[in-house]
C-alpha cells in the first residue's frame, strides 16, 4: 500500500491503518501554480482551505499583479485636477509595463470628467486582452452615486461600455454610473453574476444581455432608473438563482423569468401590477419584497394569490403594503396556504394603527406558518401612537389562536412601548410556548452633532418592569432591552427602503 502513495498510522495495538499521503501538496510551489493557473478565479480560491500551504498561494497564479485596480483620487481645484492628471498617466501607463498577461480581475474606479471614451475603451480592451475573470467599472461623485440621485439616467458625457466587453473568461460584471448598450448579433458570454447599479440601461439591452448569458446565476439591478419593463417571458435563463430589483423608479412591470433554479428573489421599488411571481412556484427559497407608497388606491397584482403557495419557501419579508395586500386577499378568498416550510419572518412596518397590527393577526391566521422559528418586525419611526388615532376607525383584529408553537427567536426594533406594540408583545409571549429570546430594541436617538448612537436605556424603567411582568407560555422566554449579536439578525437585513 505504501508504494501507492499511503502512509501508516498506528492506533493503538498491531493494528495500523493507512492514511493517504498528501502527494500534491508536496509538490514545488511552480507544478502547484501550474495546476492553479487551470482553475477558474472561483475554483482556485477554494484551495486555499486545503492546508496552509495552500493557503494564498492563488494569488501568485499569474505574474504580479495578478489583480489591476486603478482608483483616481476625487481632485478639486487647481492641485486636485493635476494631481488626477497624474494619476491617470500612471495608472494607463502601469498597465503598459505590465503587458497582456492574464489577469483575475480588473477594478477601475474614477470620477465623472477624470477619463475619456478613448481612455474607458482601452481599459475595457485590456480586461479583455488578460482574460479577466472579474470586471469592476464604477464611476463614483456625481454619476448617480447612490439613493435620490439621478443614477441610471442618461447625462451629457456619460461613457459607454458596449456589451460584451469582450473577455472570454469573464464570470462577473459590476458596474455603476455608465452607460451600457447591447449589440444586436448573436453572442454567448460566459459571465455568471451580473450587478448593475446606476447604469443607463434599455429594456431591449437588458433582455439581449441576459439572453447571452445561459450560465447566469446572478442578477442585480440597483437605481437603474431607464429600464420600464424588466420582462424575461422569452429570455431562458435556466441558471438564474439570485434576483435583485432595487428603486429602478420608472419599472411599471416585472415578471420573475421561469427559473427552475431560482431560491432567491428581492425587489424594492414602487408597487407593480404584474405577475412578478408567476415563473417563480416551485423553486422559491427566500423572498423579499418592499414597495414604498401610499396605503390606498395601488394597482391590483397577483401578490396575494401567489405569495401563500410558494410551498418552499424559508425565509420571508413583507413590507406592511405587501402584508396588506396578501393578508386582506387571503382573508376573503377560499384558498390553501402552503407557507408550512417556513423559518424565518420579517415584517417592515411603515405604520403600527390598527389596521397594521389586523393585518399582522389576519396574515398569521390565514396563513399558518407552524415551523416558523424566527419573527423579525421592524416598527416605524414615527413617534406618535396611531392606536389613538385610530381605534374609532378600524375593527380591532383577533390574535390568531396558535401557530407559533416553534418560535424560538423574536425581535421588534424601534420598539416605544405604544399600545398596539404592546399588544403584539403580549400575544408573542402568551402564544409562543418555545420562546427563548425576544429582543426589544429602542428607536436610535439623533445625537445633537448629526451623529447616530443607540440609546439601549431608552425605554422608561416603568415600561421596563410592565413588560417583563407579562404572561408567559414559555418557562425559558428571557426579553432583552439591548442590541443583540449579529446571529441574531434576519436574512434580509439589508433593509432598502427608508423608514
Amino acid at each position: 500500500m505504501a508504494g501507492h502513495g499511503e502512509k501508516r498510522r498506528r492506533t493503538g495495538g498491531a493494528h495500523e491503518e493507512p492514511v493517504e499521503e498528501d502527494r500534491i501538496s508536496d509538490l514545488p510551489d511552480v507544478l502547484r501554480l501550474q495546476i492553479l493557473s487551470l482553475l477558474p478565479l472561483k475554483s482556485a480560491i477554494r484551495t486555499g482551505a486545503l492546508s496552509s500551504r495552500w493557503r494564498r498561494l492563488w494569488a501568485y497564479r499569474w505574474p504580479e499583479p495578478s489583480s489591476v485596480s486603478i482608483r483616481l483620487p476625487p481632485g478639486g481645484g487647481a492641485a486636485g485636477a493635476v494631481a488626477v492628471a497624474a494619476a491617470r498617466a500612471e495608472a494607463l501607463a502601469g498597465i503598459d509595463r505590465r503587458g497582456r498577461r492574464r489577469v483575475d480581475g480588473f477594478s477601475l474606479a474614477f470620477h465623472g470628467g477624470q477619463l475619456t471614451q478613448a481612455d474607458l475603451n482601452r481599459c475595457v480592451h485590456y480586461t479583455a486582452a488578460c482574460e479577466a475573470e472579474d470586471l469592476h467599472l464604477r464611476v463614483d461623485g456625481g454619476a448617480g452615486a447612490g439613493r435620490g440621485s439621478r443614477g441610471g439616467t442618461r447625462r451629457p458625457g456619460m461613457l459607454t461600455v458596449q456589451f460584451p466587453v469582450g473577455s472570454p473568461l469573464l464570470a462577473r460584471l459590476s458596474m455603476r454610473g455608465l452607460n451600457l448598450t447591447a449589440v444586436n448579433n448573436a453572442m454567448v458570454i460566459t459571465l455568471e453574476v451580473i450587478h448593475l447599479h446606476s447604469v443607463f440601461l434599455t429594456d431591449a439591452a437588458l433582455r439581449r444581455m441576459v439572453a447571452a448569458c445561459p450560465r447566469l446565476r446572478e442578477l442585480d439591478l440597483r437605481y437603474c432608473r431607464r429600464l420600464r419593463r424588466v420582462d424575461f417571458s422569452n429570455v431562458g435563463v435556466p441558471n438564474l438563482r439570485s434576483f435583485t430589483v432595487v428603486d429602478c423608479s420608472r419599472t411599471t412591470e416585472l415578471r420573475v423569468p421561469v427559473a427552475p433554479r431560482l431560491r432567491s428573489f428581492r425587489f424594492s421599488g414602487a408597487f407593480l401590477s404584474s405577475n412578478i411571481l408567476s415563473g417563480a412556484k416551485g423553486s422559491l427559497e427566500h423572498l423579499y419584497l418592499c414597495s414604498g407608497g401610499p396605503e390606498t388606491g395601488l394597482p391590483t397584482t397577483n401578490l396575494p394569490y401567489a405569495v401563500p403557495r410558494l410551498s418552499n419557501l424559508t425565509v420571508l419579508t413583507l413590507c406592511s403594503i405587501a402584508l396588506q395586500y396578501v393578508s386582506s386577499f387571503t382573508a376573503k378568498a377560499v384558498m390553501e396556504s402552503n407557507l408550512h416550510g417556513l423559518r424565518e419572518l420579517h415584517l417592515l412596518m411603515f405604520w403600527m394603527a390598527n389596521s397594521n397590527l389586523a393585518d399582522i393577526y389576519s396574515f398569521l391566521k390565514t396563513c399558518p406558518c407552524p415551523q416558523l422559528e424566527r419573527l423579525f418586525v421592524q416598527l416605524p419611526t414615527n413617534t406618535g401612537d396611531a392606536f389613538t388615532e385610530n381605534f374609532l376607525k378600524v375593527a380591532e383584529e383577533d390574535p390568531p389562536k396558535g401557530g407559533l408553537e416553534n418560535l424560538c427567536l423574536a425581535k421588534m426594533t424601534n420598539f416605544k412601548g405604544h399600545r398596539n406594540e404592546m399588544q403584539l408583545v403580549g400575544f408573542l409571549l402568551r402564544k409562543s410556548s418555545s420562546l427563548n429570546k425576544l429582543f426589544l430594541i429602542a428607536p436610535k436617538e439623533d445625537h445633537p452633532q448629526g451623529l447616530r448612537k443607540i440609546q439601549s436605556d431608552i425605554l422608561p424603567d416603568l415600561l421596563k418592569k410592565e413588560i417583563l411582568h407579562l404572561e408567559r407560555a414559555s418557562a425559558n422566554a428571557q426579553i432583552f432591552f439591548s442590541e443583540p449579536d449579529a446571529q441574531t439578525q434576519p436574512l434580509h437585513s439589508e433593509v432598502f427602503v427608508r423608514f
